[in-house]
């Protein structure tokens, strides 16, 4: 049975906390499509210096042109240039939609949590698409100040807020959002059952491994396409995948059966020659879903990511360098999130390495 989305009392309560906060916050702050995925060339150490805002560009972004001041916004985003703080905030407040979009979006890319309380007020904005930035913003800033608002947004009445409300609190491993995200398994929107699954996935909770199983089989209520289709049941195995990882892990350090082990292996006769050094790579990637915006617009990419991968083979984070739109940004930062690398090895020691990836759609 699908499930019906009913955003009004949600959203009702949801406009009177933002309303309040908002004054609070600022007093303080005066497609069927191939999906390919390249490796840039190089790649850097994990330490990134904060990037000055171009003055040219703070300029255009209290210019009088729209266009230049979202492009502006989109700019100084893309180069997360701190500097661009209060200029962006200011601009959360341009009487222009996509201006507010891409302010919201920039200060995601930005990441700074001093955001996070001007940015909750826009979860009420008027216009889909600033929610859902701004929704996705949060996510990538990840404070935990913004999941009861995101918590809230689950229930919009726009299908692409909603993903990306549910991709938010997946970013942020908000195991309070869990049942919330079972529950998003029925929702009648492909794309909010799609990041449901992967939000799943992100927190890793034993109880999930039912549900995401279950979507399988009500996934044949719906009407998609066979890529679709292919798509969400690599990210239920993905899922799945992922939570049982993590089941064991949780079962290891409670006293479970696993052992410790040396670090250096089984002793073999080459012990003792130099140690390996390789460049960063990808050993296990994934095909992620287009959404029904990008289908419908016959939309596509590429997306160009900054992706910083720890010595674990993970992706710590991720940034947007280069947007698409129609949600599939969101998809390609999934994507590179769900990626299991092979961490650079120097001296034969594992490195955390910023690399740059594109995705195309």
């Amino acid at each position: 049975m699908l499930l019906e989305v009913n955003s009004s009392s949600k959203k009702g309560t949801l406009a009177a906390l933002l309303w309040h906060g908002s004054h609070r916050a600022l007093s303080r702050l005066g497609l069927s499509v191939f999906v390919c995925v390249v490796m840039i060339a190089g790649t850097s150490r994990a330490q990134e210096k904060p990037r000055e805002a171009p003055a040219h560009l703070l300029s255009s972004l209290r210019g009088k042109d729209r266009s230049e001041r979202r492009e502006a916004a989109n700019q100084l985003g893309m180069l997360r240039a701190r500097g661009a703080l209060r200029a962006l905030v200011e601009a959360l407040s341009d009487r222009d939609a996509s201006v507010r979009e891409a302010a919201a979006f920039a200060l995601g890319q930005i990441s700074d949590p001093a955001a996070t309380g001007l940015l909750i007020p826009l979860l009420a904005d008027p216009e889909p698409d600033v929610r859902a930035s701004t929704a996705f913003a949060l996510g990538m800033i990840a404070d935990r100040k913004a999941t009861e608002a995101l918590s809230f947004a689950i229930g919009d009445k726009d299908a692409e807020v909603r993903a990306t409300a549910i991709f938010a609190l997946g970013l942020m491993r908000d195991e309070a959002a869990v049942d919330e995200l079972i529950e998003a398994l029925d929702d009648p929107s492909f794309d909010v059952r799609y990041d449901a699954v992967w939000a799943l996935g992100q927190i890793g909770e034993p109880d999930a491994e039912e549900p995401l199983q279950g979507s399988l089989v009500t996934l044949d209520l719906l009407r998609i396409d066979d890529s679709q289709r292919q798509a969400f049941r690599q990210a239920v195995e993905y899922s799945l995948e992922s939570l049982r990882t993590e089941t064991h892990a949780r079962a290891t350090e409670k006293g479970g059966s696993g052992r410790p082990r040396r670090a250096t292996g089984v002793v073999r006769e080459n012990r003792y020659t130099p140690p390996p050094s390789r460049p960063l790579g990808i050993h296990k990637s994934v095909r992620p879903a287009t959404t029904d915006a990008a289908l419908r617009a016959r939309a596509s990419g590429p997306v160009k990511l900054r992706v910083l991968v720890g010595a674990d083979g993970k992706a710590v984070r991720v940034y947007v360098t280069r947007r698409a739109g129609y949600g599939l940004d969101r998809r390609a930062v999934e994507a590179a999130v769900q990626y299991r690398y092979s961490p650079e090895l120097e001296g034969g020691l594992p490195q955390t390495t910023w690399t740059d990836m594109e995705v195309k759609f």
